[in-house]
């Protein structure tokens, strides 16, 4: 079987599914496992995709994202092979998501296992969730000039309320803060995530300097908090174990 993939989370699965050897094509942004570019051909971009390349590799099967890739890339991908494509909302969503993909590249058994093992860490965390007296408010930021946001119906959004905290933003999407000085709130905390924006000390500067607020500051592993399939099982351990006091500062730590 020969297996083109456009999204880099959905690449790391594959492996993490062990059917690397299926890979015949990745993005650019594909890199996890380490070295895996090296071994296959790279077809360009998650937003700009070489359609000809991805042609020539003759794909059983071509993975996509209804977020990261565009609508006109993705309808150009099923007249060339098969597409699965997957968009999950919610980290409830990916069990099911890796399920079928199990079921796709062969590897069925393997996609259960990985599948009950999230939802063994999603209800763990939950459960401690549950045990809080207050839903600590935040602030996610992806991105610097402008500033920009996880909202409200966001998969990152959405990890973090199931850990029991409360998004202060509440537009749709990836909204961008024109002037943080004049945000309607204060939230309990900012996260700066490590990507796609790899936040720096400078960068938490330049938003107080902006005048954006904050009782703390986290810098935050964005790479578990949105890359949805294998990484889920990590993220939803390490959020516990902030949740629970015992933080892993490869996760989350102060600035």
């Amino acid at each position: 079987m020969r297996v083109v993939s456009l999204v880099p989370s959905t690449t790391h699965t594959v492996a993490a599914l062990g059917a690397a050897e299926l890979l015949v094509g990745c993005t650019t942004f594909c890199i996890d496992p380490p070295g895996l570019a090296r071994k296959i051909k790279i077809i360009g971009g998650t937003k700009d995709p070489d359609l000809e390349a991805i042609s020539l590799l003759r794909p059983d099967l071509i993975l996509c994202n209804t977020e990261e890739n565009r609508r006109e890339d993705i309808a150009n991908c099923r007249a060339i092979a098969p597409v699965l494509e997957a968009f999950p909302r919610s980290p409830l969503e990916v069990p099911g998501m890796i399920e079928e993909l199990g079921m796709h590249i062969a590897r069925p058994a393997e996609g259960a296992a990985m599948a009950n093992r999230i939802r063994v860490r999603l209800e763990q965390l939950q459960e401690v969730a549950a045990l809080q007296k207050m839903r600590r408010s935040f602030i996610y930021l992806i991105w610097r000039s402008p500033w920009m946001c996880a909202g409200k119906d966001t998969y990152i959004s959405s990890f973090l309320e199931l850990a029991g905290l409360r998004n202060a933003i509440t537009a749709p999407m990836y909204p961008v803060i024109e002037t943080p000085a004049k945000l309607n709130t204060e939230p309990d905390m900012v996260l700066f995530s490590t990507e796609p924006w790899p936040f720096r000390k400078r960068d938490v500067d330049a938003w107080q300097a902006d005048g954006g607020s904050g009782k703390s500051l986290f810098k935050i592993d964005g790479k578990a908090l949105s890359w949805h399939g294998a990484e889920t099982e990590k993220a939803a351990t390490s959020l516990r174990l902030w949740i629970e006091g015992n933080a892993d500062p490869g996760f989350v730590r102060p600035f």
